[in-house]
């Protein structure tokens, strides 16, 4: 039989002392809960509360708090939280050393990043197997900055040769319409770069990128050089300008790059990206694997009849689980270009619509016939 607890009294002395090293402090040092009176009653909230608030306030040593107790807090910190609390003390320090703290990595690209961030994510840059940048709230002053930011950050990863990455989500980004265009060319070619040494990519989320057509295209083929196998989420709605997006349906590299997704299960993209040929792309790679794509439209001028009603049969079949979300948002249209997109042989799940189209009792009788849950949000 094998035994995984020592049951000697001697060894588990040895193994408590050892583990009140590793974690930074010794757990008997630190317990407020021997402040208080056995007697005393602190079922009710109020004197939860108190007995909370006693806790925080009244000696505490924030000092000999658990190494692993940091470094669980720690995650949850962006960047620049995790830089100044780096110059706290010396145990806040040596718990941000650890590469546990640098798995994931969140960044709000509407911030100014300190310059003396950079050297300590060198220092962490092999570690990182989840970054999160958001460009929500990006002042127009601050994208140079930001997108200066970026360019050091993906450098960084590429000296240190970080090739473990499982998450990468750049969204809103942007950055990327710096008025300096040497440094919005790099960053898109360094992007490209991490891509393409990726091997165990996950999820890849490029939404509202806003980059050229042959830019966004050369990311996703990146993407999915050696991770083709790997990614199970893509998020691409509004990778391309709103005037390119009508030519990704029909571009040789968007073919590919669906051809390449065989573990897809869930994608997220714009009504232009999809066509027939798309469609059955996706049946014959992604099937029993693809779950639920969300389709999003925010305009109404380009033709909709590509898709047709064979095509949307043979993705249900072969994606039996398969649901879709679609999100309608524009200010004007007609029910006529709706009911192209609402193909009766979708696996439509739910559908959202913010727009001022006049709904007729024909268009209430398609939807109400035709889809279960939907959600209809008036301008």
């Amino acid at each position: 039989m094998l035994c995984l607890f020592p049951s000697t009294n001697k060894t588990n002395n040895t193994t408590n002392h050892c583990k009140n090293i590793i974690m930074g402090a010794e757990w008997s040092k630190f317990n407020p809960s021997k402040r208080f009176k056995r007697g005393e009653d602190y079922t009710t909230l109020d004197a939860a509360n108190k007995r909370t608030q006693h806790c925080l306030f009244t000696g505490i040593d924030w000092n000999r708090l658990p190494y692993l107790v940091l470094v669980q807090v720690f995650q949850h910190l962006d960047q620049t939280d995790r830089y100044h609390a780096a110059l706290t003390c010396k145990s806040w320090l040596l718990a941000l050393s650890s590469p546990a703290v640098w798995r994931t990595g969140h960044f709000k690209l509407n911030t100014k990043y300190d310059k003396y961030l950079l050297p300590f994510i060198r220092r962490m840059g092999k570690s990182f197997l989840h970054i999160r940048a958001d460009g929500t709230g990006l002042r127009d002053v601050d994208i140079d900055i930001s997108t200066r930011f970026l360019s050091l950050f993906l450098g960084v990863l590429i000296d240190v040769n970080n090739q473990k990455l499982v998450t990468l989500s750049l969204t809103n980004t942007k950055i990327l319409w710096s008025t300096n265009a040497y440094l919005r060319w790099e960053v898109v070619e360094q992007l490209e770069t991490l891509l393409e040494n990726q091997h165990q990519l996950q999820v890849l989320d490029l939404s509202n990128a806003d980059l050229k057509l042959y830019e966004g295209l050369d990311l996703l083929l990146a993407a999915t050089l050696n991770s083709y196998a790997s990614i199970n989420t893509l998020h691409i709605n509004g990778l391309v300008k709103e005037i390119f997006s009508a030519f990704v349906a029909n571009d040789g590299k968007f073919h590919l790059v669906v051809s390449r997704l065989t573990n897809l299960c869930v994608l997220q993209l714009d009504y232009p990206y999809l066509s027939n040929t798309v469609l059955y792309l996706l049946a014959a790679t992604a099937s029993n694997t693809l779950q639920l794509m969300t389709v999003h439209r925010t305009y109404f001028y380009i033709a909709l009849t590509r898709i047709t009603s064979p095509a949307w049969q043979s993705l249900t079949s072969a994606c039996p689980r398969l649901k879709i979300e679609f999100f309608i948002e524009s200010n004007y249209g007609s029910w006529s270009e709706m009911s192209y997109m609402l193909v009766p042989s979708m696996p439509l799940h739910k559908l959202h619509w913010k727009c001022m189209l006049w709904l007729d009792e024909d268009c209430v009788s398609h939807i109400a016939d035709n889809f279960q849950t939907i959600e209809h949000e008036k301008m």
